[in-house]
């Protein structure tokens, strides 16, 4: 039987797993033919899509004529991805092998699948809006709730712990959290989940589109354990005070530690912030984060709020190539299928830039600025630019900052 192996990583790891492995993470990708022409130049496209899209892959080709009989392609060139065959009888351009690893990634998306929603919280005001806020995504997302309160300290809390210590303490501040949990969301149908004790009078009706709320006391230092917790998150929403300027918000204490090194997105809610539907998204950027893969995690989210997507790209003022990056950019909206017209506006980088966004933002309604982590160079450049801070200052608009790394489930 004949074989061509080609790996990204050792080929003794895992080298006999068939569909997608979860051990190795790897993409399986199967060419099967006859060794003919357009099976090598099928194979030739999908190295080129991977030149484009790299990521941990193994891919393999098959044109033993037993192996061909024993397979379910009809004709053949023929594609397997992670097991499921996606072409027969056609030599696929690169374009349309990059669509495949898209959606392919997009699927692995937790932006994209959105079960879990992790809110951290000191029962302060501020977090108490960061509640409400995730409980209206999650009733626009179908997503349930766990909400995370993080005891560095066992002189916190309002009720005594006369004896015990931390576990005794542990469940004082666990009533405490399940009391501010049922206040901030007084005005909403609280769906507790079973490893919550339930409040007095609270009864558990497990009613679809209703978010089951989990609520968890842990010890530790809270950067540290909300990434631990983020590992099984498909989002984080959290407050951040409004008192300092945006940079310090979204880079100092904990917002820099969860923005970092989270394993899933983060919404950074303002104290003044109030929910509106995210009608208008702004989506900042420039060459880099214009990645195929996040544009389409951002046009998921978006389409659970029938958001309209303003991509505003940020670059010098003797930039080139903008015009055919912008045909690029259309192109992955385009195949994005986002069922919202194309929106696309460039702004010259400089000291002005924020004030600029933010007068954006004014004029064109919007609800929500995301930036990409991976262009976290360019996120502190546009906060740490910005000659006054009246418009950051006094912001009420949420940022997402999307993980380019680690967002895979």
């Amino acid at each position: 039987m004949k074989y061509a192996l080609f790996e990204s990583e050792p080929k003794n790891e895992h080298s006999g797993c068939e569909g997608q492995c979860k051990n190795c993470g790897k993409a399986h990708i199967k060419v099967l033919g006859r060794d003919d022409a357009d099976m090598k130049q099928l194979t030739a496209h999908i190295k080129s899509a991977l030149e484009v899209f790299p990521m941990k892959h193994r891919l393999v080709e098959v044109t033993d004529a037993a192996a061909l009989e024993l397979s379910e392609a009809a004709a053949y060139p023929a594609l397997l991805l992670d097991g499921t065959l996606v072409s027969a009888g056609e030599t696929l351009s690169v374009a349309e092998i990059l669509n495949m690893f898209c959606d392919r990634y997009l699927a692995h998306s937790k932006l994209h699948q959105l079960r879990t929603i992790l809110v951290p919280v000191d029962m302060s005001p501020v977090s108490g809006n960061a509640l409400r806020f995730a409980y209206q995504i999650a009733l626009h997302t179908g997503s349930n709730i766990e909400v995370l309160h993080v005891m560095d300290s066992i002189f916190e809390g309002q009720y005594p712990s006369p004896s015990g210590f931390l576990a005794n303490y542990q469940k004082t501040l666990q009533r405490e959290l399940d009391e501010f949990i049922e206040a901030t969301l007084k005005d909403q149908k609280i769906v507790w989940g079973a490893e919550v004790s339930m409040p007095s009078g609270i009864t558990s009706p497990q009613k679809p589109l209703i978010p089951i709320i989990n609520a968890k006391v842990t010890t530790g230092f809270p950067d540290s354990a909300i990434e631990e917790h983020s590992v099984n998150a498909d989002l984080i929403v959290m407050g951040t005070s409004g008192k300092t300027s945006l940079s310090e918000r979204l880079f100092g204490s904990i917002s820099i530690e969860v923005s970092k090194f989270s394993h899933c997105s983060a919404l950074f809610i303002p104290q003044t912030a109030s929910f509106k539907d995210f009608k208008n998204i702004l989506y900042a950027s420039n060459f880099e984060s214009l990645n195929v893969l996040r544009i389409r995690q951002a046009i998921a989210f978006a389409k659970h709020f029938d958001s309209q997507i303003h991509f505003v790209h940020v670059g010098p003022p003797s930039e080139e190539g903008i015009s055919w990056q912008r045909t690029l950019f259309e192109a992955d909206y385009s195949n994005a299928q986002p069922g919202k017209p194309f929106l696309f506006c460039k702004m010259v980088e400089n000291e002005g830039v924020l004030e600029e966004l933010y007068e954006y933002a004014y004029y064109h309604q919007i609800g929500l600025f995301v930036f990409v982590t991976h262009q976290r160079n360019f996120l502190e450049t546009l906060l740490h630019k910005s000659v006054t801070r009246k418009a950051l200052l006094n912001s009420d608009l949420p940022i997402l900052i999307m993980h380019s790394d680690d967002d895979m489930n």
